[in-house]
């Protein structure tokens, strides 16, 4: 029977959450888009839309759960975890954008930080036994790699995005420039919160934690990429 072995409650939760989730953020990011585009716009316009995408993605992990199909399923989960990992480039890429008036922020900088980030990450996650899964396809990253996630993460993504950050904060001197900016770094906190949460929740057996998680997670989501949005991105 079709559909026989799926997780029904986990599929409802992740559907309902991450598929709400993934509208807001698809319509947040054609508000940016059609309103102006440039290259700061463009770039806020890919942190939402990709971010969507992977959220799609890890829809249709659980959907197809019931297939058994271990190509399709871990290709899947790789592509869900990459889209949802790899906007937080497109973030940092934005504030320098602002920060360094875009001559000095070229194209070609951006491609290569872009890139480099891309293509360390997508490597992270395709590296052998990094990221097993249960009978019920519920996904587990090993010690090794749940390390190497966070690293990454943070040398790459958090210390240069608080880096700047607070160099752009302090460039602002009208005060609702600055008022703006606090709630795009609130913004961008949850977002960071939400994400190490997640790496957290797929390393840990903590079925406590596991629960909570996916109780403020999907408000997190939300509430970041609305304070992102009313901080900075409406009106850039």
């Amino acid at each position: 029977m079709i559909f026989q072995g799926v997780d029904w409650p986990r599929l409802i939760i992740v559907f309902f959450s991450q598929g709400f989730a993934a509208i807001v953020f698809v319509v947040l990011a054609f508000k940016i888009i059609k309103r102006k585009r440039d290259r700061s716009t463009v770039t806020l316009f890919f942190f939402y839309f990709i971010l969507s995408i992977g959220l799609i993605f890890n829809i249709l992990f659980v959907v197809f759960t019931y297939t058994n199909n271990e190509l399709l399923l871990r290709t899947l989960y790789v592509l869900s975890s990459f889209f949802i990992a790899f906007p937080f480039v497109f973030n940092l890429v934005f504030i320098n954008i602002i920060l360094k008036l875009k001559e000095k922020f070229t194209i070609k900088k951006m491609a290569v930080t872009i890139g480099v980030y891309g293509t360390i990450l997508l490597s992270l996650y395709l590296i052998p036994d990094g990221v097993t899964f249960d009978s019920n396809w519920s996904p587990t990253y090993n010690l090794f790699l749940f390390v190497l996630i966070y690293v990454f993460f943070t040398a790459y993504i958090t210390i240069p995005t608080t880096y700047y950050s607070v160099r752009l904060y302090i460039l602002f001197k009208a005060r609702n420039l600055k008022d703006r900016f606090r709630l795009y770094l609130i913004g961008i906190c949850l977002m960071l919160a939400a994400m190490y949460g997640g790496i957290f929740f797929i390393a840990t057996y903590n079925q406590i934690f596991k629960t909570i998680y996916s109780i403020f997670a999907f408000f997190m989501e939300i509430a970041a990429g609305l304070l992102v949005y009313y901080g900075l991105g409406r009106d850039l």
